[in-house]
């Protein structure tokens, strides 16, 4: 009888331990997989960023529309200023072209032979919000006027509730309320909330 109890007992503290020891854990793996989700997402707003910037630098403006961003990266074209020559240390580079000393060639290539060569997904995904099942990021573009200049801005966001959805309970643990976002409509900052 002594036996059982003490063998029962012993089953009655694993028991224990392993829930004590999961309770800890449980956090832990959220915040594990929350790190792997959100630098998925960074690196996609990411690439929002750096083809929105290719955008304004050719048509001096954002785009309010995913799909025209993609559209821009397959169809368009961005030009590449070569410099002929070298420019002297008593002029400045504008005088130099003016002299003739340094010429100036304009090329045009394709934008997906210089934009998102790291990226590891297919182009047309770009929307898309990882782990989101499908749902895409918002995004919006527009002017924003400071001291009598007009300055392009565009903002493209996802909130927690897209990419954690599916993880039980994400709401006790997770705090990051505003979500991810890239950009400001408010000011002309391209800077992302993580950074």
């Amino acid at each position: 009888m002594k036996t059982a109890i003490q063998i029962a007992l012993v089953v009655v503290i694993i028991v224990l331990a392993y829930f004590v020891y999961d309770s800890i854990m449980e956090p832990v793996r959220f915040r594990q997989e929350v790190q792997q989700r959100e630098g998925e997402i960074i690196q996609r707003l990411k690439d929002i960023r750096e083809v929105q910037r290719s955008h304004r630098s050719r048509y001096q403006r954002f785009t309010a529309d995913l799909d025209s961003l993609v559209l821009f990266y397959k169809m368009d074209s961005l030009a590449v200023v070569r410099a002929i020559g070298s420019v002297p240390d008593t002029l400045t580079e504008s005088e130099a072209v003016r002299l003739g000393i340094v010429e100036r060639d304009t090329m045009w290539i394709p934008a997906r032979d210089s934009l998102l060569r790291h990226a590891r997904y297919p182009i047309e995904r770009l929307p898309e919000v990882p782990h989101g099942g499908g749902r895409r990021f918002d995004m919006e573009a527009g002017f924003i006027e400071r001291g009598l200049v007009k300055l392009p801005v565009f903002e493209a966001r996802v909130q927690p509730h897209v990419y954690l959805a599916d993880l039980d309970n994400w709401r006790v643990y997770y705090t990051r309320e505003e979500g991810l976002r890239v950009g400001s409509m408010q000011e002309a900052v391209l800077d992302g909330n993580w950074e």
